[in-house]
């Protein structure tokens, strides 16, 4: 459950230094408030042979926390007692402590709480108690130790400090990225606030946004430091009470090791009462302290709830302002991936207060399961040697009374025979007032030793049920700091995640400066855009110029032609006077001017067919604008659905992932079930045989006889008896257990038929929107063509003015044959002239409507193939997060199959199943 439990020994002997020394504590310990009363309750004094003790640091801690995340602990039973010299006793080492004596300076470093881990008295040999069987070394090793540890400490403060280095260096360029993209935007924004354009106005809104998402992001930030800083803290708090928890197993090992070297008195005396009694108010102490490391645990776990509650409320709060903004699509895409991970990290919390509900119910049930186990355990070995010394002096009153007896009997039975002489009598007699002094003192001494007998059985039974209390607390806050241990464990993986989530946060911002840079590219185009726009205008501009000129060259034309009429007026005065004598040639005249009306009402007919086209293209036109328009809204529309389809499908999948992590959360609470079942197994077992070792050893130590072999066989059988029970309960559960991973494999099946389903429907839209990307080609082909005819017509029609203005030309020479015609001709020049004038206008004007229009259609064009990219973009995303799962699933489900054929803990497999989805996570 933890990681690797490497407890290293080295213990060097002290033979001056006897095991019936008075226990005591070295003054050389650290001066903690909480532990100074101790002091002054121990007895003796801790010399150069007494037992002295260093606590660990917090390299040495930390590197201790490194060592459980690797893997389970190995312990050593007690029967592999390691060997010693043949003058020293043997003693047993619990929670990592040496039972001999040894002076400060070689104590014993154990890293790792290694439970009953059997070691020498002084002379014995180090022991290396790793999980490969071979639990003995030489002792030339036992020195290279601390070397070794000093390594390990000085490699964990290297790696903590270049990870410290690492994340003030990523945080100082994470901060520097953002002031420079704060400074981008705040230039492009005043850039942009002169620009009149709505697009550029949206992405205005949108920047604002953005802005305030960085704040929050910057905010969510600034609590993870200080949460980062609140777990810091509780490592300290936690560092400290191992070091408290450090002393107390200390003291607990000096009283277990005094109780095997000292053999016991026949008779109780009063120092031994004195010491049990300082002893006793020391556990009382000791208990006062743990009961107050308790609270201070449970008022932070308190406190760590209240913060999760608080984040849980802020991610709820930041999803309904996600949700209360309209943005435009590539927001929208935004605001979903935020929305997927806020609910990915609500699902962890909620994951992670399972684990924490999980972790207290199974501490109420190993309490429980302690006491029941302490409470039908057997007595301890003082209480049984009292009981043997009541017992020996109970025989003791037993015989002195029977002899009391044997001589009253004989002392009547000679009164009875009066056989005796006066002298004898009176010698008699004087015995008989000793023997019953004698008697009477040895009543009273009777009655003071069974009134002392009582009371010291009641302190007796008082003693052990506080040591009962003692054994039972010190077991719980045993399990209390295991469980401390693993939330450490837990909020490093948190820590870690966290980790992760600010690199997503800095993939973002990287995106964010890849699509700034978009930005600012479509800026640029959007300038050359307008600067070709301009020159465009600048050229019409030149070429209204050119037709101004030209009519300003028409009316000095016209000027010069009402001169020349004038002139020709004059002239007529002068040939009406020739008219009389040409009057023969009238007939010559009314000919030429009737085939010049008839030029003229043809080229009226070929002004009104030029007009009816000019309207049929206009018509022709504007239907087309009215298609194209048509097709673009139907087009809007079925992006529209495709993307609520889209919302939909991201939906169902979020679900589906809510579901999968559901089935693999309870998955891994049942495994973590199992695999404490087995572990409450294996140490029952293990103090079962270490209980009766134990029996077996004090019975035939104290009573000289060997174990009786009825007794120690209904021992066995009650506990056989237990053990049984409880195997069965665990079988019946490990079966239940089964039967849960088979429906969780079935709901794995379920899962897989649904992604698959949405694959192919996922297949149909990705058919749907290549087909309507060929639609958008085609149209977009046909719209190019229709603008190349619109213009050839144009090019036409410019012609043909060219062409009627050079017939106005030739005919305006003609006209000056005669004064009548050059009259009628004058007037149709100027009706013809304010008629071409009218039509220069129209086709001026019909060609800016043409440009807008074109314009229009090809910002229209861009912004259908803006919409067609993004659901491309949103097709592709989604089809990488349906292999993503349909990957995770699959591989769930082999991993379940293999549940099912190899029968090994789901906790392997989950973990590697969970890296390995990461890993296809990042990749995609």
């Amino acid at each position: 459950m933890y990681g690797s439990g490497r407890s290293v020994g080295k213990v060097e002997g002290n033979h001056s230094g006897g095991s019936n020394q008075s226990p005591g504590r070295s003054p050389r310990l650290p001066r903690s408030p909480r532990l100074g009363h101790r002091r002054t309750n121990s007895s003796g004094g801790s010399g150069p042979g007494g037992p002295g003790g260093k606590t660990l640091s917090m390299e040495n801690i930390q590197s201790l926390n490194a060592a459980y995340a690797t893997s389970s602990p190995m312990y050593l039973s007690d029967n592999e007692v390691v060997t010693s010299g043949p003058d020293l006793p043997k003693s047993t080492m619990t929670l990592g402590r040496s039972g001999g004596r040894v002076p400060y300076s070689v104590r014993t470093t154990v890293m790792g709480s290694s439970p009953n881990i059997s070691t020498g008295a002084p002379g014995s040999v180090s022991t290396d108690a790793i999980a490969f069987g071979d639990h003995r070394m030489p002792s030339t090793l036992a020195s290279t130790v601390p070397h070794s540890l000093r390594q390990a400490r000085d490699n964990t403060i290297m790696d903590l400090q270049t990870q410290l280095k690492e994340v003030l260096r990523e945080n100082e360029l994470l901060r520097k990225e953002v002031d420079v993209k704060e400074s981008k935007l705040s230039s492009s924004m005043n850039s942009i606030k002169t620009f009149w354009s709505p697009e550029l106005k949206k992405e205005r809104a949108l920047r604002k946004d953005e802005a305030s998402k960085i704040a929050v992001w910057k905010e969510q930030y600034r609590v993870v430091q200080e949460e980062n800083q609140h777990i810091q803290m509780t490592i300290q708090a936690l560092q400290d009470e191992l070091r408290i928890q450090r002393d107390l197993n200390q003291l607990f090992q000096q009283d277990s090791s005094i109780c095997p070297g000292e053999p016991l008195t026949a008779e109780l005396t009063e120092e031994n009462f004195q010491r049990l009694h300082g002893e006793h108010e020391r556990q009382a102490k000791e208990l006062f302290l743990l009961r107050k490391t308790l609270e201070e645990m449970e008022l932070r776990i308190d406190t760590q709830k209240q913060t999760l509650c608080a984040r849980d409320e802020s991610i709820k709060k930041l999803l309904e302002m996600l949700q209360s903004k309209g943005l435009s699509a590539k927001a929208n895409e935004e605001d979903h991936e935020r929305t997927r991970r806020l609910a990915d990290a609500e699902m962890h919390i909620h994951h992670l207060e399972s684990l924490l509900e999980q972790r207290e119910k199974e501490m109420v049930l190993l309490r429980e399961d302690l006491h029941r186990r302490f409470e039908g355990a057997p007595e301890s070995a003082k209480t049984k040697a009292l009981q043997t010394v009541i017992e020996m002096k109970d025989s003791k009153i037993s015989s002195l009374e029977r002899g009391l007896r044997d001589l009253e009997d004989e002392i009547q039975m000679l009164k009875s025979n009066g056989a005796l002489s006066t002298e004898e009598r009176e010698e008699e007699m004087k015995q008989m007032e000793v023997y019953r002094s004698h008697s009477k003192f040895m009543k009273n001494k009777i009655d003071q030793v069974k009134q002392n007998l009582s009371r010291k059985d009641t302190e007796l039974l008082g003693l052990q049920t506080k040591l009962e209390t003692l054994t039972n607390q010190f077991s719980d806050s045993k399990q209390h700091i295991d469980v401390l241990k693993e939330s450490l464990t837990a909020k490093e993986q948190r820590a870690a995640i966290l980790q992760t989530e600010v690199d997503a946060l800095r993939l973002r911002l990287e995106e964010k400066e890849a699509t700034l840079n978009k930005k600012s590219k479509q800026i640029q185009e959007m300038s050359e855009e307008k600067g070709t726009l301009n020159g465009e205008i600048h050229d019409l501009k030149d070429m209204l110029d050119v037709k101004e000129r030209k009519v300003n060259v028409l009316q000095k034309k016209i000027e010069n032609l009402q001169e020349q009429l004038k002139d020709k007026e004059k002239q007529m005065t002068s040939l009406k006077e020739r008219v009389k004598s040409l009057q023969t040639d009238t007939s010559n005249t009314d000919t030429a001017l009737t085939t010049l009306e008839e030029a003229l009402a043809e080229k009226e007919r070929i002004i009104e067919r030029l007009k009816e086209q000019r309207d049929r293209d206009e018509r022709e036109k504007s239907e087309e604008l009215e298609s194209s328009k048509k097709e673009l809204k139907e087009l809007k529309e079925r992006v529209s659905l495709l993307q609520g389809e889209l919302s939909d499908r991201e939906a169902s999948l979020l679900d589906l992932k809510e579901h999968a992590s559901s089935l693999a959360s309870s998955g891994l609470k049942k495994d973590s079930k199992l695999k404490s079942l087995e572990i409450a197994l294996e140490q029952k077992k293990e103090e079962y045989t270490k209980l009766d070792s134990q029996l077996k050893k004090r019975f035939e130590h104290k009573s000289g006889h060997p174990f009786n072999l009825a007794q120690s066989a209904a021992v066995e059988a009650q506990a056989n008896l237990g053990l049984s029970e409880r195997i069965a309960t665990l079988e019946q559960e490990v079966a239940r257990y089964k039967e849960d991973a088979g429906k969780a494999q079935a709901e794995v099946d379920r899962l897989l038929e649904i992604l698959r389903e949405m694959e192919n429907e996922k297949n149909d839209k990705d058919r749907k929107i290549s087909e309507l990307e060929s639609l958008l080609s085609r149209q977009m082909k046909d719209q190019s063509k229709k603008v190349a005819n619109l213009k050839h017509k144009e090019q036409v029609e410019k012609n043909r003015n060219a062409q009627l203005m050079e017939e106005a030309r030739k005919r305006e020479d003609n006209i000056s044959e005669s004064s009548q015609q050059i009259k009628d001709s004058l007037q149709q020049k100027d009706e013809r002239i304010e008629e071409l004038e009218e039509a220069l206008r129209e086709s001026v004007q019909i060609t800016a409507e043409r440009e807008m229009v074109l314009a229009q259609e090809e910002s229209a064009r861009a912004n259908a193939e803006k919409q067609v990219r993004t659901h491309q973009t949103q097709v592709r995303r989604s089809s990488r997060i349906i292999n993503m799962h349909f990957l995770s699933l699959s591989f769930m489900s082999f991993f379940f199959l293999t549940l099912h054929i190899v029968h090994l803990p789901y906790f392997y497999f989950f973990t590697f199943g969970s890296n390995l989805f990461n890993t296809l996570y990042l990749v995609l």
